[in-house]
């Protein structure tokens, strides 16, 4: 299923979308009536009952929550979300190149109501939340209430943090970059991949609209966009991408076919994408290496030397596009789309209304407002699939990476060339992380990292101490 998601989302051609789509709600029917068998339940209950080890009891306990998660929803209901939301990425896809609103609005209108009926399906009790249940497809650990308590620091302190940081940047000249022609890009991305740790015999990079990275460990297919303008863009999302990858491939190869294989946090898959893009990738000596790896790939450029480098990426300005914002800023965008979702489910946000509310929403969080709608509502992929619940990952996943990486940096073996400590870094979290798969939850990997529960303090001290001190 995975593949055939890849495979839609970066090759298909378009009058191909709707069989596609068939085949996909077939092929996801077929697996939750395996899921759903009479028999499965008794059986699970009398594997309960064994002596099992700590990895065997997770393992059935990850199965109990798949075949309940199955159970929930009917065929018919799962036919329509996979029909639906193929459509609806189909649609936006249209929608975002021509900057037509309108288009994304019929077609996800439906996707909304589905949303609505799975909320009021997955909720606990009629008091709960209807978000929570959707919160609860990506995180199952973390309740709402849990959720804006770890979000409090964050509303509270991002904008003072942001006004002065996007203050500081302004007086720091850059020279611009060079324009750099896609081939070339994709040559030197390619080249930087393995560096990375990412395994290009297990893996690949392709081009699609909005980033993503999907596959299963042995086979990880990992896209991201290019601009000639803007070649700091397509890197940096490759780097945050080649993250995800990597937590992939370093899943312990015991636990591949198996219930461990699925990585249970969004959050935490997030937190090794972001402890790539925004903890490693942007430390001063990785810089460095980095302009040296760019001019020897796209030629010798003022633009390129390390310390015009670090100006553009250090850069904190607000901005409209959430993939591309800077780490500063990077959470209120998560905040805003926590917000406005929670207000279409609800119901108090009707659909039409989503155009200006997000506009509104930047402009109170960022002081930025974007001129039309491929910048604003329709820039993202995730409401296409119906992933309500999905957003406040990334910002957690923000915490849980400053939060270990706090760790990391006291060791003295943090204080090694980019190279070496690149290499170190992966070790300790292929062997913290990496390699339990689905054996953690977002929790209890920061406990077992760091010692401490996640929250909010590592990451408003982090920001504060690279782009404030």
């Amino acid at each position: 299923m995975a593949l055939m998601e890849w495979d839609q989302a970066t090759l298909l051609s378009d009058r191909g979308q709707e069989t596609r789509a068939e085949a996909m709600a077939e092929l996801q029917l077929v697996i939750n009536r395996r899921l759903r068998d009479p028999g499965l339940p008794d059986t699970l209950s009398q594997l309960g009952q064994l002596p099992l080890s700590a990895s065997q009891r997770r393992m059935l306990e990850l199965m109990v929550r798949r075949v309940r998660d199955a159970t929930l929803l009917d065929d018919e209901f799962v036919r329509r979300r996979v029909t639906l939301s193929v459509a609806c990425e189909n649609r936006w896809r249209q929608a975002r190149k021509e900057d037509d609103f309108s288009l994304f609005k019929t077609a996800f209108e439906p996707v909304l109501a589905l949303l609505k009926e799975e909320a009021e399906i997955r909720r606990s009790s009629a008091q709960a939340p209807l978000y929570q249940g959707l919160l609860n497809k990506f995180e199952p650990d973390i309740s709402l209430t849990q959720l804006n308590q770890l979000f409090a620091p964050l509303k509270d302190r991002l904008p003072g943090l942001i006004a002065e940081a996007s203050e500081r940047s302004r007086v720091r000249s850059v020279v611009p970059l060079p324009e750099v022609e896609v081939n070339q890009q994709r040559k030197a991305l390619e080249a930087l991949l393995p560096e990375l740790g990412f395994d290009l015999g297990r893996g690949r990079l392709d081009t699609s609209t909005h980033p993503f990275s999907a596959g299963v460990p042995s086979d990880v297919r990992i896209t991201t966009r290019y601009d000639k303008q803007q070649p700091l863009s397509a890197l940096y999302s490759m780097i945050h991408e080649a993250g995800h990858g990597c937590f992939e491939q370093g899943i312990d190869a015991r636990w591949h076919n198996t219930p461990m294989a699925r990585v249970q946090s969004a959050a935490l898959h997030e937190a090794q994408a972001l402890s790539f893009e925004m903890q490693l990738a942007r430390e001063p000596d990785f810089i460095q290496w980095l302009s040296e790896f760019l001019q020897r790939h796209w030629g010798a450029h003022p633009g390129l030397e390390a310390e015009n480098l670090s100006a553009h990426i250090g850069r904190v300005q607000p901005s409209l596009i959430r993939v591309e914002a800077d780490e500063v800023t990077y959470p209120a965008h998560i905040l805003l789309r926590l917000e406005l979702e929670q207000a279409l489910i609800s119901g108090d946000l009707p659909l039409s209304d989503l155009p200006e509310a997000w506009r509104q929403g930047m402009h109170t969080l960022l002081g930025v407002s974007p001129g039309n709608n491929r910048d604003g509502c329709l820039q993202d992929i995730h409401w296409c699939f119906g992933e309500f619940g999905y957003f406040p990952s990334y910002a957690l996943g923000a915490m849980a990476a400053a939060q270990v990486f706090a760790g990391l940096r006291q060791s003295p073996q943090w204080h090694r060339g980019p190279e070496d400590r690149g290499q170190w870094v992966r070790q300790q979290l292929q062997a913290g992380i990496w390699h339990h798969g689905g054996g953690a939850d977002l929790n209890q990997s920061c406990l077992n990292m760091t010692g401490h529960p996640l929250s909010a303090e590592a990451l408003l001290n982090h920001l504060s101490a690279r782009y404030l001190a």
